[in-house]
This record gives C-alpha cells, structure tokens and sequence, in this order.
C-alpha cells in the first residue's frame, strides 16, 4: 500500500491583493519540474474575464501545500498558515 502524500499546514488565498505576477506559478513549477514551466505548476493564476487587474488563484489537487508559493509571494496574496490557525 501506498502512503499518502505528506502535506503542509493550509495556503490562505487573497486574491485581492494578486498583482498576477506568477512568481507563484515559476516557483511552484521548478520545484516540482525543474524547469521555470507555469504550465505544470500546482497552483493557478487567471486574469478575470472583463478586468484588468483582478485575478482568481487557486491551488489544483496535486499541491502538498510546501508553502514556496507563498514563500515567494511579493504581494502577500498566499499565506501559508502556521500551527494554531494565524496567519
């Protein structure tokens, strides 16, 4: 049987504060790719239809919430939740 993936303590998403940079995307992408490929990226970020500067962000199942995303967010948009609920 296999284990289970471990994962991380929960990413808060604000995605009002997204400036639609995708350092995210970059980050995510070469950890887990080796190679700067926003494509294969665990977490996504989409200009909303109609607007210039706001954006849906959302972590797809294969994330195991390592928290470099929000590590490397400039803009505050991904908090990686610590033990005990705060941000």
């Amino acid at each position: 049987m296999t284990e289970p993936a471990k994962q991380g303590p929960p990413i808060r998403v604000h995605a009002e504060r997204c400036a639609g940079c995708l350092i995210c995307e970059l980050r995510c992408s070469l950890r887990f790719e080796k190679a700067f490929n926003p494509g294969r990226a665990r977490i996504r970020v989409r200009r909303l239809v109609g607007a210039e500067s706001e954006y849906s962000v959302e972590l797809d199942e294969g994330c195991d919430r390592c928290g470099i995303c929000a590590r490397h967010c400039p803009y505050g948009a991904l908090v990686q939740v610590k033990e005990g609920g705060g941000a």
